[in-house]
């Protein structure tokens, strides 16, 4: 076959049994994230809880995988979620290699399932498939696990693992692979409960492509001419000799004169990369200093990324103060939100290795903990939660720990300012051997457990920043194209990890020529002025739609969504113009089926009308305007001193966001009332089965 491999593997680590069976049957939901979803909605009975024995994970790549197109080895992984209402099913993501190694394997997917008495790996090896005694890595950090497991299996393996926090059941933990690259949130516990520390996987096969030569020329017409840089950002933060425009709130950020300061045999200007130079595209996502500031150009050694990924936004450093004064690994790569977020457990810092540093050596500190602990911060859920907790001399922790355990952490370390405090914290945390452990619920579980104490504040609040109270963060939400980027989330039920709409807005373009390529697009009034917004429209509920089906044809595809679409271009020549064509034509020049954007596009939509239809079943009822799409209090009470629609605030209406799901409602086909998928909507999307199961519930609307 060509892209697909068409074989899924099946392994039971309860019975040890492994099996190969056909993935053709999937092909029509793309891939990835379609084909795991379609999978599980076969095979895990409404109303399994995410332990339970009958619980399954899905891990899936698309055809797009192995075939070189750029940013192509994300790994989708679908399971049912542990730490948001009605545990319905959730996807995450997942970088580095692992999908393109299942690939290598010769596996569209492979489907974990039962439960095993004793710690186990999955070894993968092509066809050689077993289920290993890891008795040896049980108890161990990811980075350990990974050393290890690779020690037995050899150094070329991928491996996929869970740490302490998955291990004792912490409901926010996650897997990591090859200790620098995390995804499955909220997966960890799932697989600590089935006794399954990793998975080895090891693959020579290839992947196929219908039209070699094709694809080829998409790789180079895609960096040369298309791609910028991390989130699609198309403009650098300094003004370069080739540019028209720069914004310092790009990720664009090499420049001459930045450095990888610790590179192997000296600093590494990073230098200029103008568009068409596709060679030096990994100089332009300078993450670290974006993330951390100039101080951190000394500890860069590169930055490191995803199989077939030009782009590169892992920052990967090595700070060795740190480590002599914490005993925390001096060395680790990550990106976006881990790396700050738990640096907010401490009100004041402690410098380091030089004046100024406390912050940064916090933050890092408190990534390189978590990821080794197998320990997820959920776009920043725990980090926030346990702030909240920590407030006004931490007087909700106060009311929810015995005294003994309140009294044991320590508190002197965090006045101090003392970064070690977060790698107390976490550790602690992870043992789930106290009450502090539920704080790493999940902020719906935390509400319902403590709603005697916090009311529905905690929920609601703008510190929290939920997009909704059923437990999803708000990920590019409402500060991000107003109602439709709230819009995008509402589909999930986590944080909506949806990047199409936030790569057009931070794209560094002006606000003008945005607009003016949006609405040639979409229409007029689609794309408002950031902080200028308008009462809804049709036109941006059909922006909102595109975001959400770009979204699932990147996770099926699969795709990194941090860079795809390519709706705008670096590119002066081209008026800055993207193009939304380019998936459909890698679709077909790797399956060598005929693809277009609409087909492609009526794809991820079936997707989408599934995953609906799986949400009604799991929350029992039509009605997900009012159980399922509630958005947040602070989103419409933030900025008291201004009124919504006026200049200057990203709040909203209550009315008008009201207006607002209807409009998306109607682009779906759902129920304009309930915002539930209708029988006809289903079958039109070749769903008779599901519309017929949902009909036997009485869970289709009238």
């Amino acid at each position: 076959m060509n892209g697909w491999t068409g074989k899924m593997l099946r392994v039971n680590v309860g019975t040890k049994q492994c099996s190969v069976e056909s993935s053709e049957k999937y092909f029509d939901y793309i891939g990835g994230k379609g084909m795991a979803n379609r999978i599980l909605y076969d095979e895990v009975p409404a109303g399994t809880k995410p332990l339970d024995e009958a619980s399954k994970v899905v891990f899936a790549a698309g055809p797009n995988c192995g075939g070189s197109a750029p940013c192509s080895s994300r790994t989708s992984i679908s399971f049912l979620s542990t730490f948001t209402k009605n545990n319905a099913v959730v996807d995450a993501h997942m970088g580095g290699d692992t999908a393109i190694m299942m690939k290598y394997a010769g596996y569209d997917a492979i489907i974990i399932e039962g439960k095993s008495e004793t710690p186990v790996y999955i070894n993968i090896k092509d066809d050689d498939v077993s289920v290993k005694d890891a008795t040896f890595v049980w108890g161990k950090t990811t980075m350990d696990t990974v050393a290890e497991i690779c020690r037995v299996e050899g150094s070329g393996v991928n491996v996929v693992t869970i740490g302490p926090a998955g291990e004792n059941g912490i409901l926010m933990s996650n897997m990591m692979n090859n200790g620098g690259h995390s995804g499955g949130g909220g997966l960890g516990c799932i697989m600590g409960s089935k006794k399954v520390k990793a998975l080895a996987i090891y693959g020579t096969q290839a992947v196929h492509v219908a039209d070699a030569k094709k694809v080829l020329e998409l790789n180079n017409y895609v960096m040369s001419d298309l791609m910028g840089s991390n989130n699609n950002h198309v403009v650098p933060t300094v003004a370069q000799s080739w540019s028209e425009y720069e914004n310092a709130s790009t990720r664009w950020t090499g420049h001459p004169g930045l450095t990888w300061g610790a590179a192997e045999g000296g600093p590494v200007d990073t230098g200029e990369s103008p568009p068409g130079e596709p060679t030096k595209m990994g100089y332009r996502c300078q993450k670290a200093v974006f993330d951390w500031g100039d101080l951190v150009e000394k500890y860069t050694v590169k930055m490191t990324g995803c199989a077939t990924c030009p782009v590169r936004c892992y920052g990967s450093l090595v700070v060795p103060a740190l480590e002599e004064k914490t005993g925390v690994k001096a060395a680790h790569a990550n990106t976006c939100m881990a790396n700050g977020a738990y640096a907010k457990l401490l009100p004041s810092f402690q410098d380091i290795a030089e004046e100024g540093d406390g912050e940064f050596m916090a933050g890092y500190l408190g990534c390189t903990i978590a990821d080794d602990l197998g320990l997820w911060d959920n776009y920043g859920d725990l980090s926030a939660t346990l702030v909240y907790f920590m407030n006004n001399d931490c007087e909700l922790l106060k009311k929810i720990l015995p005294e003994e355990e309140f009294n044991s952490i320590p508190w002197d370390k965090r006045n101090a300012g003392d970064p070690t405090f977060i790698k107390d914290m976490l550790e602690l945390i992870a043992s789930n051997k106290g009450e502090i452990s539920h704080l790493a619920d999940g902020a719906y579980n935390v509400s319902e457990r403590y709603h005697d104490i916090l009311g529905d504040e905690y929920i609601h609040s703008q510190a929290m920043t939920l997009w909704g109270p059923i437990g999803g963060k708000r990920h590019h939400g409402n500060e991000c194209a107003a109602q439709v980027g709230l819009l995008t989330n509402i589909i999930y039920n986590r944080d909506g990890m949806c990047h199409t709409i936030v790569n057009i807005t931070g794209s560094g373009l002006p606000y003008d020529l945005q607009k003016s390529i949006i609405e040639e697009i979409f229409g007029a009034g689609a794309l408002d002025k950031p902080k200028a917004y308008t009462p809804m429209n049709e036109n941006k509920a059909k922006f909102a739609k595109f975001g959400v089906i770009r979204q699932v044809i990147h996770d099926s595809m699969t795709l990194c969504n941090w860079v795809w679409p390519m709706t705008f271009s670096p590119r002066k020549d081209r008026g800055y113009k993207g193009d939304l064509s380019v998936e459909a034509q890698y679709m077909t020049a790797v399956t060598g089926k005929e693809w277009t954007e609409d087909s492609l596009n009526e794809a991820a939509e079936r997707v989408i009308q599934l995953q609906r239809a799986m949400t009604v079943e799991a929350f029992g009822t039509t009605d997900m305007r009012n159980e399922h799409d509630v958005v947040s209090n602070f989103i419409f009470d933030m900025d008291p001193d201004f009124k919504a629609f006026e200049e200057g605030t990203v709040k909203l209406d209550r009315d008008d966001w009201q207006t607002a799901l209807t409009m998306f409602y109607k682009e779906f086909g759902w129920d304009e009332t309930t915002g539930a998928p209708t029988r006809a909507t289903l079958e039109k999307f070749g769903l008779t089965d599901v519309a017929d199961a949902l009909a036997a519930k009485n869970l289709l609307p009238a």
